[in-house]
């Protein structure tokens, strides 16, 4: 959040804290988005593995379409219909992956998804407040806001930290962490989501549960069996259908908005 800060610092206008209408919403999408969908990620992570969870966590597009319906009165189709469908079937299917000697992880699963159904809400949400601030100045303070409550639970569930010389690694993921997977990440997400229809902003995070699958085979050397590639198979598929709508379709919904 501090990165952000200091180049929203550099740009047009240098403002410093969001309008003074704007800090409602901005708390509120910093508790769906920095806080909520965080933990209910890392938790999914440790309960069903990263390859799972990912599968899981990037349900979203179809939460954020279905949201989408009763707050920005997008229509649901038979495409979106049948893209829920699938991925029903891909939570299911990662639900019988995890079946083993302790049972299918039926709680990890729910924090998957819920995961993902808190960060389709937050794009929504995001597309409804229509923010008057820089995109970079209010991603920033969402993060900066999001940082107490996980330093409270941090402090609360964890006995040690990485933060002494010797632990390169704990420094390499912190760093990665702050810079890439949060800074770098949002700054480039929030501009999309503001530019384009919450279910075709979706589109750009099609590579992410592929990377996961694969980094999970990769780095931790997590198995990766066939319910898991039938499951990515599902929720590709299923954000497929969400976001490529036909062309006549596409024009209807350009000339419903402008009229």
């Amino acid at each position: 959040g501090t990165l952000l800060l200091l180049l929203c610092l550099r740009g047009p206008g240098r403002r410093f804290l969001p309008r003074r209408e704007e800090w409602r919403g901005v708390l509120a999408l910093s508790l769906l988005i920095m806080v909520v969908f965080p933990f209910a990620l890392i938790a999914g992570v440790m309960l069903v593995g990263p390859g799972q969870a990912a599968i899981l966590n990037y349900t979203m597009p179809l939460w954020a379409s279905l949201l989408a319906v009763p707050v920005l009165g997008e229509r649901l189709d038979r495409r979106t219909l049948m893209a829920l469908g699938l991925g029903l079937a891909a939570v299911l299917l990662v639900l019988a992956g995890t079946t083993g000697a302790e049972g299918p992880s039926g709680l990890g699963v729910a924090l998957g998804l819920a995961a993902g159904a808190t960060f389709g809400a937050g794009t929504v949400l995001s597309k409804k407040l229509r923010f008057r601030s820089p995109v970079l100045l209010i991603t920033a303070w969402q993060l900066l806001l999001g940082t107490p409550p996980a330093f409270a639970v941090w402090l609360v569930l964890h006995d040690h930290i990485y933060l002494y010389p010797e632990a390169e690694r704990g420094l390499f993921g912190l760093f990665y962490m702050v810079v890439f997977a949060n800074a770098l990440a949002y700054a480039a997400w929030f501009p999309v989501v503001g530019r384009l229809k919450a279910s075709v902003a979706s589109l750009s995070l099609l590579v992410v549960p592929c990377i996961g699958v694969a980094s999970s085979a990769l780095l931790v050397q997590r198995r990766i069996g066939a319910f898991d590639v039938a499951a990515l198979a599902c929720v590709l598929g299923a954000i497929a259908l969400v976001v490529r709508r036909p062309a006549a379709l596409r024009v209807e919904e350009t000339r419903r908005q402008t009229g």
